[in-house]
């Protein structure tokens, strides 16, 4: 068994693989590598990577080719293409095509060089159309999660919809993988491989915070504007409400207070 990643794979993801990464022949990183059409002297330039982690899977041990160029996945084509791996298992958590060429995979499934090949992703596409087992994860907007982006700072991505369907988190999905291997998870939570990740890295700058890291929730418009309005009500007494109307105009007269403009009219 051998397994292709996409370099869109957050930290938790990238931590459960390689708890049974040795329990695999082997784990190679894909990603799309294409110049952004930008202006001629803009000082940020928008990288030619589509692979948001490789720096994330470096620190956690894995081994990646050059992470600002294009991928190298010679090795692991070179296999299938011999038939010496009789399960590929791709693990493709970005968006369409960020994962890179994979019309190679789907041409070696079709000449039976690969017996069983396993898709773990979020959209439909043709490598899932082509696969004998499809594994569905979640988008960015659909987990928890954290990525190191290239200049070494950790960052967090918070749910905001719930996944749709049987999709589950991809570290789930994982830790599943890992004991039909034979292998072992002893974190149960995304907060718990956190807090591994910041124990594991806690010489490398910036994973300490892992430990620690507190994810935000989306809510409701009702809900915001009551927990919310408390301190913009005495911000705007202070500023109005104490004013004699005379402020407005005599022809305007007293104005309601905004408090108690129900909640149905701002809705």
């Amino acid at each position: 068994m051998r397994v292709m990643v996409s370099g869109h794979a957050s930290l938790e993801e990238l931590y459960v693989l390689k708890q049974f990464a040795p329990l695999t022949g082997g784990v190679a990183f894909s990603w799309r590598h294409r110049e952004k059409p930008q202006p001629a002297n803009t000082k940020f330039r928008i990288p030619a990577v589509d692979a948001p982690n490789l720096r994330g899977a470096r620190d956690l041990g894995f081994k990646t080719a050059a992470i600002d160029g294009p991928a190298d996945v010679t090795e692991l084509r070179t296999a299938v293409e011999a038939g010496a791996v009789t399960v590929l298992y791709v693990m493709d958590t970005g968006h369409e095509g960020s994962i890179g060429d994979t019309d190679w995979i789907l041409a070696a499934k079709q000449a039976g060089k690969i017996a069983t090949l396993i898709v773990q992703g979020v959209l439909k596409t043709s490598l899932t159309e082509g696969a004998d087992i499809v594994l569905p994860g979640c988008a960015f907007v659909e987990k928890d999660v954290t990525f190191t982006n290239m200049t070494g700072h950790v960052q967090s991505s918070s749910r905001v919809i719930t996944p749709p369907g049987d999709a589950a988190e991809d570290w789930q999905i994982l830790s599943k993988v890992a004991v039909a291997l034979g292998g072992t998870l002893a974190e149960t939570s995304a907060s718990a491989i956190r807090q591994s990740i910041a124990t594991a890295l806690s010489a490398v700058p910036g994973y300490a915070a892992l430990a620690v890291m507190a994810l935000a929730r989306p809510v409701s418009a009702r809900e915001y504007l009551q927990s919310s309005n408390p301190s913009e009500r005495g911000k705007w007494d202070t500023m109005f409400q104490d004013l004699p109307p005379i402020k407005f105009g005599e022809e305007f007269g007293p104005l309601e207070r905004a408090d108690v403009i129900p909640l149905r009219l701002v809705e």
